[in-house]
This record gives C-alpha cells, structure tokens and sequence, in this order.
C-alpha cells in the first residue's frame, strides 16, 4: 500500500502500490508532514517534536514519542525515514537530519547537509532540504528538496554520525 498524507486537512489516501488505484482514506489529528514505517507501525510527523506511531490497519496511535536531545525537545520534524534501528527526521528550514531512537526518542546523531543546501542554492526558486530515503540495497540516503533540481545519494560514515549543529564541517560523502 501506499499513503500520501495532507498537511493540513488531517486525511491520508491509501492507493494499491501495484496499480496506484486509490482503496481508501484515513483521518488523523495534528498536520501531517511526514510518515515512514518500521514494518509494524507507521510513525507520523506533524512539526512537532512528537512523532506518533499507528497501526497500518486501524491507524489508532499506539504510542507517542518525544524527541529530545539531552533535556531539549527537537521540534520542527519534518519528512521520515526508516532506516533501522534508527529513525531519521529533517529539521524543518535547517540543514540538518537528525537521527531518532524511537524507544527512547533520543537523538543520536546530526547530519549537517549544509554542503548539498550550498550546492542547489544557485538554482533558481530552491527552498528548504525536505527529503530523505534509503536504498536498501546499498544502504545510501537518497536526499533532496522542495523545487530541488538534484537528488543526492550520500552515503553516512560512522565517524560523521554524531556532528552537532554548529560544527565546522559536514559528514556527508
């Protein structure tokens, strides 16, 4: 199945994956910014420093987490991505991901994208980082955003996985 989400009207469409034939609709509380799944749950972002996670069959939440790093929630979570065991989120108008414990809600890592954000600024009508995915079959990030004219593949190196926002260079290859 696949399932596209509106911002602000709080209904997500479910389409057949094979046929994109839409099959239903479901509605939710908050807005909705992001959704990814970690195979039993579907985990919702609406730009807050909750993320929700529903059944993929009676979209109920199950269970809220709170991202934190340290004691200071991260608001502004953006598009999703399930790469386990982690959750990666984009942080709305920066250049950063962030990467989630979705036990805990901790983050365990920044990855700073400022130097892709450097690469497409010269683009006419370029706005905000806003996508993330992986290929699982190399394991690489697929990164880009609105009215972005490059898709990146980037691959994390463990050495770069804990940058903060702040620091001098940028952990992306």
């Amino acid at each position: 199945r696949l399932f596209q989400l509106t911002w602000q009207e709080g209904t997500c469409f479910l389409y057949d994956a094979a046929t994109l034939r839409q099959t239903g609709t479901f509605t939710y509380q908050h807005q909705g910014w992001g959704l990814t799944s970690d195979n039993h749950s579907l985990i919702l972002s609406d730009g807050t420093s909750i993320l929700r996670f529903l059944d993929p069959q009676t979209f109920t939440v199950r269970k809220s987490i709170k991202v934190t790093d340290g004691s200071a929630p991260v608001e502004l979570l953006n598009e999703l991505e399930y790469a386990s065991p982690f959750i990666y989120a984009n942080i709305w108008r920066t250049d950063y991901i962030v990467r989630i414990s979705p036990e805990s809600g901790e983050v365990q890592g920044w990855i700073d994208c400022a130097p892709l954000v450097r690469e497409v600024a010269q683009s006419a009508g370029t706005d905000v980082l806003n996508g993330i995915a992986i290929d699982p079959a190399d394991g690489t990030f697929l990164v880009t955003g609105k009215n972005w004219p490059i898709l990146f593949r980037i691959r994390l190196l463990a050495a770069d996985r804990d940058t903060k926002p702040g620091d001098d260079h940028g952990p992306i290859h």
